[in-house]
């Protein structure tokens, strides 16, 4: 787990929470049932409008891999445990912690009796089966497939060795089920909380097949809340309460509307109005709210980069990623592009994220600065890319969505890279973010710029996106030597935690510095302005950005 989460009080302070080194937490954390909003009672409109900075590309977990759709995602839908009231995992259609086997290779849960789907259904044993099936079977190609590889045959049956029936997931009966590991793994229980292992109805997905999450009405829903009036495409939704959820009793909110807006300054507008609660900003109109107890900022464990694609001859140069890698003022980047907390960052794991388990220290101080803004060197590393790939200038494309924010990245980037890479010529295209991710997962792209939000506190949640084998590799890296520390991490050092840490820090040195995969910017911010009659939002530094359950309107 994280050393600190952050949560939006009552007073729109931020609380700052020790909740421990361990990925084991979830084990300790007991329940908030009943607790979350039973002593508060206003007469207050509980209805809210909020902003997603990007479109909502489907309702089904086992294919969206956006943060846009994540945090719809997650506050519709819960695993077996929730981001409880202080930020930390606790349990949620888990019935009681799990029993586990001697050897840490065995996970057995009881799922409680009054988990339902919003349609009536029983959230049941096989549904975590189907969905764990669906998401490791090749044929579904799902960018989360990594994140169950700790479970027993998960990547072979992936790779298509085995049959998707030999995965490490049993239904004992309809209100149990059992998970079966390769090697132990210390944060298995912290994955159980995201929203790549969140189940779906079974017969309901399975029935639509292909057709399940491309509207709000081809989906159920077992969270607090339910989403309406998306037609697969809309700019705008809601979502309502689920009268189905084992916790009804404690939701407050009775409406939260969504627009999808993109432009900061339509934002503040919006929000000024009083059109909307609760929206994203950035540079340069958070100066503006310095001191406003409308403005809200925490850290996040987000990091921004561009990557290149190597399935193409130039961006497949070392040395012109490296150039690449190491031409661009990060710290003039922060301060002007962005200006929300966010610092430049020389590493693709964040820091204050993850911990060695031996001395505590920052995985991103023992790392190391891996790709610094070194304008002699750059230079050097393009000679040596021209050299090779036999040319005098080069035109390459940067691909971004279409957010302000990107469009801001890539203009800076673009003067950067011109005036620091003599020879150079970078155009940009801005598209919306589904089309983005189309084009990086099909290849038409040369770089790209985007952003990443684990959904767990360990380093392999970045470093796994790499592997050849993942569906979120859209760099078409494939490293032997890669893939094996990697594997090492959850195999031959599954019980020795200092190996395994050595074993991450020598693969995040394999990817940035040896490779230049990506090109680290930054280490980002949560920046929110917040109407200060709305409590208790769960701003979270891991996984989803905000989460509702808890929060109401004050009068």
């Amino acid at each position: 787990m994280l050393k600190d989460k952050w949560v939006i009080t009552s007073a729109l302070a931020i609380s700052l929470v020790l909740a421990g080194c361990s990925t084991g937490d979830a084990a300790n954390t007991e329940s908030s049932e009943g607790t979350a909003a039973s002593s508060t009672t206003t007469a207050a409109e509980q209805v809210i409008t909020v902003t997603n900075a990007g479109d909502l590309a489907s309702l089904d977990n086992a294919v969206s891999a956006d943060n846009a759709s994540l945090v719809v995602l997650e506050n519709a839908n819960e695993g077996l445990y929730r981001v409880g009231d202080d930020g930390a995992f606790e349990l949620g259609i888990a019935a009681e912690e799990p029993v586990v086997s001697e050897d840490g290779l065995e996970y057995t849960f009881k799922i409680r009796e009054d988990a339902n789907w919003s349609n009536g259904d029983p959230v049941t044993a096989e549904d975590f089966v189907y969905t764990y099936q669906k998401i490791v079977d090749p044929a579904t190609a799902s960018p989360n497939v990594n994140k169950l590889y700790p479970l027993k045959n998960a990547e072979a049956i992936n790779n298509g060795e085995l049959d998707k029936t030999e995965l490490g997931v049993e239904a004992i009966d309809e209100k149990t089920v059992k998970f079966t590991l390769g090697n132990p793994t210390a944060y298995f229980k912290d994955l159980l909380g995201t929203s790549s292992y969140l189940p779906q109805n079974h017969q309901l997905a399975s029935e639509l097949g292909a057709g399940y999450g491309t509207n709000s009405e081809n989906a159920v829903y077992n969270g607090p809340f339910i989403v309406e009036d998306w037609e697969g495409t809309d700019l705008n939704w809601t979502m309502v309460p689920n009268e189905e959820y084992w916790d009804a009793e404690n939701v407050q909110l009775d409406q939260i509307n969504w627009e999808v807006s993109k432009e900061i300054a339509t934002n503040i507008n919006l929000f000024e109005s009083g059109e909307v609660q609760l929206t994203q900003i950035s540079n340069p109109y958070i100066e503006e709210y310095k001191g406003s107890e409308e403005l809200v900022t925490e850290p996040k464990a987000l990091s921004g980069y561009v990557w290149f694609n190597q399935g193409r001859t130039n961006t497949a140069n070392v040395h012109l990623r490296k150039a690449l890698s190491q031409s661009f003022d990060k710290e003039a980047y922060v301060n002007t592009v962005l200006n929300d907390g966010s610092v430049p960052s020389n590493g693709f794991v964040p820091s204050n994220y993850a911990f060695n388990p031996e001395t505590e220290d920052d995985f991103r101080e023992e790392s190391g600065d891996l790709a610094v803004y070194d304008l002699e060197t750059a230079q050097a590393e393009w000679e040596t890319a021209k050299e090779e790939l036999g040319i005098e200038t080069l035109s390459i494309e940067l691909l971004t969505s279409d957010t302000e924010t990107s469009k801001t990245t890539a203009e800076f980037l673009q003067s950067q890279w011109q005036q620091n890479l003599p020879g150079l010529t970078i155009t940009i295209r801005n598209v919306p973010l589904k089309s983005r991710m189309e084009s990086t997962t099909n290849g038409d792209y040369d770089i790209a710029y985007g952003t990443y939000t684990p959904s767990y506190a360990d380093p392999i949640a970045f470093l796994e996106m790499y592997e050849s084998t993942s569906g979120l590799n859209s760099s078409r890296f494939a490293d032997e030597s890669y893939d094996a520390l990697l594997d090492d991490t959850r195999s031959t050092y599954a019980n020795d935690p200092e190996q395994r840490w050595e074993a991450l820090l020598a693969a995040e040195e394999t990817l940035i510095a040896e490779n230049a995969v990506n090109a680290p910017i930054y280490q980002g911010a949560n920046a929110n302005l917040i109407d200060p009659t709305l409590k208790d939002v769960q701003i979270q530094p891991v996984g989803a950005a905000m989460y509702f359950r808890t929060a109401y309107v004050e009068e």
